[in-house]
């Protein structure tokens, strides 16, 4: 237990090493995209006046999201598991456990983006009603809708409504690593159906969500 606050640290460092070249990245990609391929003429994304504001959700959410879901796995591990060694904490989720850790990746990584995506759907429709709204409204709130707008979250709806999804498919025994391809599809595709293009990916439609 005693090397385990090195861990998170040294964790905390990783996060922002991995996390922060995916999102300026994205940034680059969608400017490009956008520039090209905007559907609606008008005032570019980096002119808005809601700029700063984006800009700090566009960084910080992913940042938080990773962070909080490395601590629950931690706590969950303590917690369900009897796992408190920092060594062992690793072993444990490095390659995921249990019968589903036994699947290859590529399906553990299927598997994790239609479980979660049945999961999120249920969990949208609720934030859309009674008191959840107003966490959600937080979503809905950029009056200039643009790629950057995706990442706005209050952390109520950023906690429930997608940090503890992932975090349960992982302790359920889904390897860790699937987040290696999962995480930034995600954070492409959140930004891609909220971005400025009139693209409806032809008959993947029905599979995709487009920005249309």
């Amino acid at each position: 237990m005693s090397n385990l606050p090195l861990e998170v640290v040294v964790m905390f460092g990783e996060t922002i090493a991995k996390v922060v070249p995916v999102t300026i990245g994205l940034a680059v990609v969608f400017t490009v995209l956008t520039h090209f391929w905007a559907c609606n003429p008008g005032t570019p994304w980096w002119r808005k006046k809601e700029l700063v504001t984006d800009i700090c959700y566009w960084f910080f959410v992913p940042l938080f999201a990773r962070v909080l879901r490395i601590g629950l796995l931690v706590v969950g591990a303590g917690v369900l598991f009897n796992i408190r060694d920092a060594d062992e904490l690793i072993a444990f989720y490095d390659n995921g456990h249990g019968p589903l850790a036994k699947l290859p990746l590529w399906f553990q990584a299927v598997l994790f983006l239609v479980l979660s995506d049945f999961m999120l759907y249920w969990l949208h429709r609720m934030f859309h009603r009674g008191d959840f709204w107003k966490y959600h409204a937080v979503h809905h709130s950029s009056e200039h809708l643009d790629w950057i707008s995706a990442a706005r979250f209050h952390p109520v709806n950023l906690f429930l409504g997608t940090i503890l999804v992932d975090v349960f498919l992982l302790i359920a025994g889904i390897s860790p690593n699937v987040m290696l391809w999962v995480a930034p599809f995600n954070m492409f595709h959140s930004a891609f159906v909220h971005a400025n293009l009139n693209w409806t990916l032809g008959p993947f439609k029905y599979v995709l969500a487009s920005p249309v």
